[in-house]
């Protein structure tokens, strides 16, 4: 029974043993990198999606659901939802962080990525600045660099308006924020 249902489903015997070598080395490199000490990559999501397409070229489709089990494919899912959420419009609230917003810009497809120390020795995290908000604050500047809407990254303080636009991405397209 077993060799007969391997022999008619040849490509999804392929695709999920492909699928679950790639969750298994997605699980050792997690693994290796606590032991490690460092970042070692896996393969993220490609497990799943194997799992996925295997399972539906069978005639059992509903074991395709097993492939959602992959939290790298949850993971890789949510990032395209929330990068589709900075595309539109921003205007910043009137006060930020304790300061009068004077400038703002948008997100365009990511302005510079901050590298900071990462619990683990010789390994960094990335930040991606995603937008810049300009506040004043009794008379001096500061530009806020921003991972999404409201988590700061940085700040920079500067005595004038061009000094805090000079310190952002030359890709960074400033707008004024209107007075109501």
């Amino acid at each position: 029974m077993i060799l007969q249902f391997i022999i008619d489903n040849i490509v999804c015997v392929v695709l999920v043993t492909l699928g679950v070598m790639a969750w298994t080395i997605t699980i050792g490199a997690r693994i290796s990198s606590k032991k490690q000490g460092r970042y070692v990559s896996g393969i993220p999501a490609v497990g799943g999606i194997l799992v996925i397409i295997g399972f539906l070229c069978s005639k059992i489709k509903w074991l395709a659901l097993i492939g959602l089990l992959d939290f790298d494919l949850w993971y890789l899912i949510s990032e395209m939802f929330s990068l589709l959420r900075y595309t539109r419009d921003y205007v910043p609230p009137e006060e930020y962080d304790g300061g009068k917003v004077v400038m703002y810009s948008n997100y365009k497809n990511g302005f510079e990525e901050f590298r900071y120390p990462s619990e683990y020795p010789g390994s960094c995290e990335v930040h991606y600045v995603r937008r810049y908000i300009i506040i004043s604050k009794e008379g001096k500047y500061t530009l806020l660099r921003l991972e999404n809407d409201i988590r700061i990254i940085n700040r920079v303080e500067c005595d004038t308006v061009e000094a805090c636009i000079a310190q952002a991405s030359k890709k960074a397209k400033f707008k004024k924020r209107m007075e109501k």
